[in-house]
């Protein structure tokens, strides 16, 4: 199954219905746009299961209608969770099948009891983007080409499979 997949084509469905409002009001209200993509990210990530987020780590980027719901984005499963169900090699294992040998997988955020993995990934130009996997969540600061949607789908069918509803 995948979900992953699933999801960002339901979330892209539902940006795509809205794009004529989003160009329209971007240059002149952003904040607008902003408050519509959140209302729209929790409607899909609700019929998921899971809390998501789309986020713009550079303010600018919301002129960027295009790339709604195609890079930076969070899905939150269970902010409580510290442990991942499988260990830490696996995941960082499928990392290094999915993506080759140009990337950096390494522990993150082991403080607290907490655990987790951070990839860092370059791209063709040499920028560096980075996908960071908690026991709760994911979060997506890149683009989400078809081999990063094919290790999402891998995380939610083999690390977030087991679930409640974030939103009780």
């Amino acid at each position: 199954m995948n979900e992953f997949s699933l999801l960002i084509q339901d979330l892209n469905n539902n940006i795509h219905s809205n794009v004529e409002f989003f160009e329209r009001t971007v240059r002149k209200n952003p904040s607008i746009v902003y408050f519509k993509l959140n209302e729209l990210s929790k409607f899909v990530g609700k019929r998921y299961n899971v809390i998501l987020e789309i986020h713009f780590p550079e303010q600018k980027k919301i002129y960027d209608v295009k790339s709604y719901g195609t890079e930076n984005l969070s899905i939150i499963i269970d902010k409580f969770r510290k442990s991942f169900p499988l260990s830490r090699s696996k995941i960082k294992q499928e990392a290094n099948k999915q993506f080759g040998p140009d990337i950096i997988v390494a522990d993150a955020y082991m403080y607290e009891g907490k655990e987790g993995v951070r990839i860092k990934i370059k791209d063709k130009s040499g920028i560096t983007f980075r996908i960071e996997i908690l026991p709760g969540s994911f979060h997506l600061w890149c683009n989400i080409d078809k081999r990063v949607e094919d290790f999402c789908n891998w995380l939610m069918q083999n690390v977030y499979s087991e679930r409640v509803s974030p939103f009780t």
